[in-house]
């Protein structure tokens, strides 16, 4: 029975995957997206071969081969649910408007020798990436996939990338900068009862939160690293929701969260950007936080999670996850923006530059950014 159950499930894993490969093929997609598709149908055709050889499998008349076959299906099972659900989804999904985060995407990943070899695609969503081994799929929302002054935000994306890649030396130092946390934490004198035991406990859950908060921020980081102002501004632009949750969330909502308050995030990332020399940005978005907060009546309470005398510490180790991850170091002069020659200069040049039309003459932006996009997907058509 076990024998002919494998067969079937194998035969129709093989239908499955012809049908991905058919389509995939089939599908009209941008230049850009063209390494991504080759890479794709790579995957697809291994677990093809990998089903043929189950069935060979499956023939021959011996009962130990079965439990090798069913865990062979089973991982294949897997990745075609995975390939049709996520990975084939930026292929069946492409148009030619995905052009202008296709060019800056591979410019990112190419500029970047950890990444070369992972061919980007991204599909509509809420800011975020997905990482199945080589293959990463950004999710973007739709109405900024259009223009320029949000494209910054795939920067903090790409930092998540880094961070798998040097997977094993961030875990290394998030878990040193946790035992810091704990012992920064820690009172001078202890008692015996159960308060003590709650204080402890809440101490445990503070240090295992900024697990996830301290790869938040130093994404930030790699965002401002890479970009300089323009992350900054876009950041800081497109976070804020003039909504409290901007600013406070109750402890509860603060336990083993994925991300630190956004107000605490905004103000790291404007403490690294004084610290690079960028004190006018920094303060121009402090200073409309603050004005938010204050007409919205909000009292600063990371209900212990957070106080000044972990700042050190936390930046600290993010300086130093960013000395491991290595991300590209822009010249001074993309950092300025002004103007910007596709020939001879990064896309950071341009994303900076639009970020000072966008805040200098706003009504003169629609057309400029209209005509810059033309002028890089122009680039990136004649450079495939």
């Amino acid at each position: 029975m076990m024998r002919e159950l494998l067969g079937r499930r194998n035969q129709a894993l093989l239908h499955h995957v012809e049908v991905l490969l058919s389509t995939i093929r089939k599908s009209q997609i941008p230049n850009e997206l063209e390494p991504y598709r080759a890479q794709v149908l790579l995957v697809c055709e291994s677990l093809k071969a990998s089903i043929d050889s189950n069935q060979e499998y499956l023939r021959i008349e011996q009962a130990d081969i079965l439990e090798d076959v069913l865990s062979n299906t089973q991982q294949i099972t897997q990745i075609v649910r995975l390939l049709s659900s996520h990975l084939s989804i930026p292929i069946f999904r492409a148009s030619l408007s995905d052009r202008l985060i296709l060019a800056i995407l591979r410019w990112l990943h190419e500029e970047h020798h950890q990444s070369r070899h992972f061919p980007p695609a991204f599909a509509s969503g809420r800011c975020s990436i997905y990482l199945f081994g080589g293959l990463p799929v950004y999710l973007f929302p739709s109405i900024e996939q259009h223009g320029l002054l949000y494209q910054p935000l795939l920067f903090h994306e790409f930092g998540h990338l880094l961070y798998q890649i040097h997977q094993s030396e961030m875990n290394d130092l998030v878990a040193g900068l946790r035992e810091e946390i704990l012992d920064l934490l820690m009172p001078a004198s202890q008692r015996n009862d159960r308060f003590a035991e709650e204080q402890t406990s809440k101490r445990q859950i503070i240090a295992e939160t900024w697990y996830s908060w301290t790869q938040e921020i130093f994404c930030d980081a790699v965002g401002f690293k890479l970009g300089g102002t323009c992350f900054l501004y876009a950041f800081s632009s497109f976070l804020s929701t003039l909504a409290k949750g901007d600013f406070y969330r109750p402890p509860q909502d603060l336990n083993h969260s994925e991300h630190p308050v956004t107000w605490l995030r905004v103000r790291f990332l404007a403490e690294r950007a004084s610290e690079e020399g960028f004190e006018g940005a920094a303060e121009t978005v402090r200073k409309e936080w603050r004005m938010i907060a204050e007409a919205m009546g909000v009292v600063e309470d990371y209900h212990g999670f957070y106080h000044e005398s972990l700042a050190e510490v936390i930046i600290n180790t993010v300086s130093d996850m960013l000395i491991e991850a290595a991300p590209r170091t822009p010249s001074q002069l993309e950092m300025a923006g002004g103007g910007w020659n596709p020939d001879s200069d990064s896309p950071i040049r341009l994303l900076n530059w639009a970020w000072q039309v966008h805040m200098n003459d706003s009504g003169r932006y629609p057309q400029w950014e209209t005509e810059q996009i033309g002028t890089l997907l122009d680039y990136s058509g004649r450079n495939p």
